[in-house]
């Protein structure tokens, strides 16, 4: 039985950012507008206790 390979965490970071960067370059232009108005509102229109996800 082999040990799996253990990813070091800067590499595991720099992946999931390039990951996310190629998600986000590819979204469609409602998922953007919606990003877009949810960044500009800020956090304090966020749901809270039960609402939250």
């Amino acid at each position: 039985m082999q040990k799996p390979k253990h990813e070091p965490k800067p590499m595991m970071a720099a992946r999931f950012q390039a990951e996310a960067r190629a998600v986000l370059a590819n979204r469609s232009v409602k998922a953007s507008r919606f990003l877009d108005v949810a960044m500009s509102k800020g956090r304090d229109f966020e749901p809270v206790g039960r609402l939250a996800g």
